[in-house]
């Protein structure tokens, strides 16, 4: 096995991956086990659907026993043109539909993974963007690793399309300031990692609970909080498409998060702009 998962969740180290599957909740420190229990989902994910067996401790539960026989062969690349188990069709044809504008998308103060405030109408300008609310510690497989794992997907599609790459940018925000802060984020952000030119992808999060509410709300970006601070907050799976004029042209739940559909959608909007130009 290399050292890196490579294809699946860029450059994640197998060593640190590895070890969430070994220790019980209560061996690891709790940002670093949220954070790598976030990504080792996400690439179970694909790895997975590769054909892998793979067992990983999630969600603060005790991890699933080791069988003698767990191994972990080198993925190979998955081709956003294969169809899937759970999206057995063929996506349409870009061009061949068009995307009505949803409502404009919403500004707000946030901060960058560098420790940087900024204005999210300044990284969403100038590029098709998509943009994923997360949260590190995230465990569901059907939540924010599923996301993150779709977003990595359109990622390394963007390095052998230049076009892609110069016009498309992905965006994850958290909706856990208390927890993810900027440096958590910077960690996050590992899965981004690539020596090829891709497309930019910024990982963010706010300085508190209180500047984050109006995003959410405007977003629509339904989050419940526990009663408990220290416990995780739970939420709605939603992943927002956003042109170059600041509009929500598509957003995506759980039955459509196919990332051959989003990237369809995102050449559609490229077409798109083409015809305005002309």
């Amino acid at each position: 096995m290399d050292d890196y998962v490579h294809e699946w969740m860029a450059r994640v180290r197998w060593a640190d991956l590895r070890p969430v599957a070994r220790l019980g909740a209560a061996d690891e420190p709790p940002r670093r086990r949220g954070l790598w229990q976030g990504l080792a989902l996400a690439a179970a994910l694909w790895v997975g659907s590769a054909g892998a067996t793979l067992a990983w401790g999630h969600g603060g539960h005790s991890p699933a026993p080791a069988g003698a026989g767990r191994t972990a062969v080198p993925p190979t690349p998955v081709q956003l043109e294969a169809r899937s188990a759970r999206f057995d069709f063929d996506p349409p044809r870009p061009g061949s539909y068009r995307l009505p504008v949803v409502k404009p998308a919403a500004d707000g103060a946030v901060i960058d993974a560098s420790g940087a405030s900024r204005r999210l109408a300044e990284v969403l300008a100038g590029r098709i963007t998509v943009l994923s609310f997360v949260y590190t510690r995230c465990s569901d497989a059907n939540g924010c690793p599923l996301a993150t794992a779709v977003l990595y997907r359109l990622h390394g599609a963007t390095g052998s399309d230049p076009e892609l790459a110069r016009h498309l940018r992905l965006v994850t925000l958290s909706f856990d300031p208390g927890h993810d802060t900027p440096g958590t984020m910077a960690r996050y952000s590992r899965v981004a990692a690539t020596r090829e030119p891709r497309s930019p992808w910024e990982f963010l999060t706010t300085a508190s609970d209180r500047q984050l509410a109006p995003i959410l709300a405007a977003y629509g970006q339904l989050v419940q909080r526990p009663p408990r601070p220290a416990a995780a907050p739970t939420h709605l799976l939603r992943v927002y498409l956003i042109d170059r004029q600041l509009r929500i042209r598509n957003i995506y739940g759980l039955e459509f998060l196919d990332p051959r559909l989003l990237l369809a959608d995102v050449r559609t909007l490229l077409l798109e702009d083409r015809t305005v130009r002309r």
